[in-house]
Formats: C-alpha cells, structure tokens, sequence
C-alpha cells in the first residue's frame, strides 16, 4: 500500500499535488519551506505551467531534452572558437615563414653554421615553428591569407549566429534543471513524512 501511495504522489498533476501539499502545510510544507525558498517554488509552479507540464516524469524528459540540446549548441560553439584558433595561429605562422624564408635558406646553404644561427636566432626560430605547425596541420600547399581570413569571418559569422541560440538553450537547461531540483526535493520531503507517519500508525498501541 505504502509503495502505491508514493508512485501515486509522483504520477498526480504537478501542479494539483504541489499546491495541495502547500495548502495542507503539514510536516512537509514546513520542513520544505523551512530549508527552500517559497518565492523559487511559485517560480518553479509558474514554469510547469507555462510549459504545460502536468507530471515527473514529464518534467525530467524535458529536462534530458533540453540539455542534450544544450550541449549540442555547446559543441558546435567550441568547434567553431577552435577553428578560428587555428586560423589566427596559421596566419600568424604563414606571415612568419614567409618573413623569415630567405634568412632560412642563407642558414641552410651556410651548412647550418652555429655562427650563423646566433646571428639569426630569432628569424630562425619562427621558421622553424611555422614549419612545424604546417607538419602537424598536415599542410602541403600553404593556403591563401584571403582564404583563411574569408573563412575566418564566415566562421565568427556563424559562432555569433549560434551564441543567441546557445544563450537560450543555457537558459532553458538551467530552468529545467531547476524546477526538476525543486519538485524532486519537494516530494522527496513528503516521500518522508508518508515513510514518518507509516512508523507512527505502526507504534500506536493496540487497546482491548
């Protein structure tokens, strides 16, 4: 009976359930309003109810849906701030190699001197870190400065366009996240005082 009662509490309307239980203010309500704020639970009634949502198991769907729509957005933020990294730094590196090629080639045909490379430490040193980076890019042909910043532009295009989607998505997650915290904790409270009043009924004696 007792395991019937508490999968009715969590399957009644939200709405219904949450209102009648502040209503009755029994052990519950005051145990609940004694640790939450009351203010974030109307909040929390507000949101079911602009959402339509009417149970639990409702509410934690949507909550799933909408972070995984979160860290979808998430991801395609992040590729896109990564791909504009790499495009700064390969321009940078580009601008570099070809400053510094022809300091490279004299080192070169100098037999690599070390007298050579003190003179030219520096210009040395930035070839070689281009050429290393066009290695690890796996860079043959070395692309366009127009290209790169073209692209660059129509990738920061599309980070600007997602960032307002990703801003609502953050927004929705964290108030699914929320109300599924407050209803969760709220019925866990009365899960509590129905698990306190079960004892109570089993400890009263029996009189003849």
């Amino acid at each position: 009976a007792k395991g019937k009662q508490d999968d009715a509490t969590n399957h009644l309307n939200l709405l219904v359930n949450i209102d009648a239980r502040l209503q009755a203010k029994g052990i519950g309500y005051q145990r609940w309003a004694t640790v939450y704020n009351l203010k974030q639970m109307a909040q929390t009634m507000i949101f079911l109810r602009e959402r339509g949502i009417s149970d639990l198991e409702q509410l934690q769907k949507g909550a799933g849906q909408a972070t995984a729509k979160f860290d979808q957005i998430n991801d395609e933020m992040k590729s896109s701030e990564k791909r504009m990294k790499e495009i700064a730094s390969l321009k940078k590196h580009i601008t570099n190699y070809v400053k510094t090629r022809k300091v490279y080639v004299d080192y070169r045909k100098a037999g690599y001197s070390k007298k050579f490379y003190e003179s030219h430490r520096e210009d040395i040193t930035l070839h070689k870190a281009a050429k290393k980076a066009f290695d690890e890019l796996g860079i043959k042909k070395l692309p366009k400065m127009k290209d790169l910043s073209d692209e660059y532009a129509s990738v920061l295009t599309k980070k600007r366009t997602v960032y307002s989607e990703y801003r609502k998505a953050r927004l929705d997650m964290q108030e699914y996240l929320k109300a599924k915290k407050n209803v969760e904790q709220f019925f866990n409270l009365i899960s509590q005082e129905n698990k306190q009043k079960h004892r109570n009924t089993k400890m009263m004696p029996i009189h003849s």
